[in-house]
């Protein structure tokens, strides 16, 4: 189990909320405030926002998400890892457990992971989700349909307690998901048919007319990666699972890779809602 007194805690740093005075006026704008990290040369500004927005520090995510794993203890062996990026602006905090795992099908192993999201500018709110990591690829592969999730906005009501218990219950959910998984192995689907899904579900961009539109590079992007799920997972909605989660974790060369995978999870989580998805 991991100390982490130990880790290079560059996620903690002082932030002042200050007037905002925009630049070339000498009086505040009432109503607003900045975000402002001051451990550097010069001060940064990493928010502005409404005096209503109740900024929470990443050091009480992770200390609470750390906090929460020991009391739910259902693991003594589990990896605990930070990240913060953008100069201190985004956080994501993974935990996975190493022996807390199911196989849906022999030698795919899946293990159960927490995660917990936070930023200071306003780019996400708040959130866990405890899901699942198939440990075939070593970016690790989510489950955007996540089995426990928290959501809240930065406001005076924000909250990190009561970790423990869900952490509990996405376990158990997370047992629960090998039949699913497993009836996925063995479905067989057509390529056809997951295109279809694909630009429809994922993919489809809005149009003002009756044309479908979609995201043409995105599309041949997620086919490639269908068509290297097939040789491994055969034709199976296992594999198009798979290459959707692989779509959404593969995200180190956007602007903002936090942002884009939670985005993609997103996208991914309403897709595998629609009727398509059940059908196909």
């Amino acid at each position: 189990m991991l100390d982490i007194t130990e880790k290079n805690r560059d996620w903690v740093f002082p932030v002042e909320e200050r007037q905002f005075v925009p630049m070339g006026m000498t009086e505040p704008v009432q109503g607003w405030k900045t975000l402002v990290r001051t451990d550097g040369e010069k001060d940064e500004v990493l928010h502005v926002c409404r005096d209503t927005y109740t900024m929470l520090s990443h050091d009480d995510v992770v200390n609470s998400t750390y906090d929460a794993v020991k009391k739910a203890n259902i693991s003594k062996d589990f990896e605990f890892d930070v990240r913060c990026v953008n100069s201190g602006r985004q956080l994501e905090v993974e935990v996975l457990f190493n022996d807390l795992i199911i196989e849906p099908k022999k030698n795919d192993h899946i293990k159960y992971r927490i995660r917990a999201f936070n930023s200071l500018d306003g780019s996400f709110a708040y959130q866990t989700t405890a899901d699942a990591m198939r440990l075939f690829c070593m970016n690790g592969c989510t489950t955007p349909d996540a089995i426990s999730k928290v959501w809240a906005r930065h406001t005076s009501q924000i909250s990190t307690e009561g970790g423990s218990a869900k952490i509990v219950r996405g376990l158990e959910n997370f047992h629960n998901q090998k039949d699913v998984y497993q009836e996925w192995a063995k479905h067989k689907i057509a390529r056809d048919d997951a295109e279809r899904f694909i630009k429809k579900c994922v993919v489809a961009r809005s149009s003002k007319t009756s044309e479908e539109k979609h995201n043409q590079k995105q599309l041949e992007t997620l086919m490639g990666q269908l068509d290297t799920e097939f040789k491994t997972l055969n034709k199976t909605k296992w594999a198009l699972y798979n290459c959707l989660t692989h779509w959404a974790t593969h995200t180190k060369e956007t602007a903002s890779p936090i942002r884009t995978t939670r985005h993609r999870e997103n996208v991914i989580a309403k897709a595998m809602k629609t009727d398509m998805w059940e059908t196909i």
